[in-house]
């Protein structure tokens, strides 16, 4: 389900963090317009619909590791 905030319309999916988010939609006018006392609280709103709650908290590439399980045997 995609999310909708004043005129803007989510990607299904979207899951960047609020700090991407912010980068990304603060310097539209939707939230230009909006006092700059209340343009935070309102970002945030706007980061609540467009994630559905779905937040990733994933900040970079994870790096791939060998994990040994009882009973394997040394490389």
């Amino acid at each position: 389900m995609r999310g909708e905030y004043k005129g803007i319309v989510f990607a299904e999916g979207y899951s960047k963090p609020f700090a991407d988010f912010k980068k990304e939609f603060a310097s539209t006018h939707v939230f230009k317009d909006i006092p700059s006392d209340e343009r935070e609280a309102e970002l945030k709103k706007a980061h609540k619909i467009a994630t559905n709650g779905n937040i990733s908290t994933t900040t970079g590439k994870g790096k791939e590791v060998e994990t040994e399980k009882p009973g394997d045997k040394p490389l």
